[in-house]
């Protein structure tokens, strides 16, 4: 059964990643203005508590720094975030949210949950707390992994 993918962990994965990404994406435009992008942006800044340089953001969103300054560009144009130049290098720029974004971050949250709603139904409260389970362990045993081309 080589040809039957979804029968694959990382094929599986993936594709309910990208599938589920593909709905938020929609849903964020349409209600929020913000794209998938954007809201992961967000989302990683308010994790972190405070600013981040956007190389730092760049890697956390693994994506390319010139990727990220574009994304940031338009972020900052529509008054979501704000830049400032590190006191001791001015090369780096520090990302800031701006107070608007915590709102529309509670939107992309709302957004969230109602697919999760829709796409765990037929699964009851047990099932759907030892799925979760089962990611997070299955993700702190990636964490954990060497990095590729490490000597590990």
């Amino acid at each position: 059964m080589k040809s039957d993918l979804t029968q694959r962990f990382p094929f599986l994965v993936n594709e309910v990643a990208r599938l589920y990404g593909r709905h938020f994406d929609q849903l964020a435009r349409e209600e929020i203005g913000l794209s998938r992008a954007q809201c992961r942006l967000l989302g990683v800044l308010a994790r972190q508590g405070g600013p981040l340089s956007q190389s730092a953001l760049a890697e956390r969103l693994d994506l390319s720094t010139m990727a990220v300054t574009s994304l940031c560009d338009r972020m900052e144009a529509s008054g979501w975030i704000r830049r400032a130049a590190c006191d001791n290098d001015r090369r780096v720029n520090y990302i800031h949210l701006e107070a608007c974004a915590e709102k529309a971050l509670d939107s992309a949250l709302l957004i969230s949950d109602s697919i999760q709603t829709r796409v765990m139904t037929g699964f009851d409260k047990a099932e759907r707390q030892q799925l979760l389970a089962f990611l997070r362990r299955v993700h702190e045993n990636l964490l954990a992994l060497p990095s590729p081309g490490s000597s590990k």
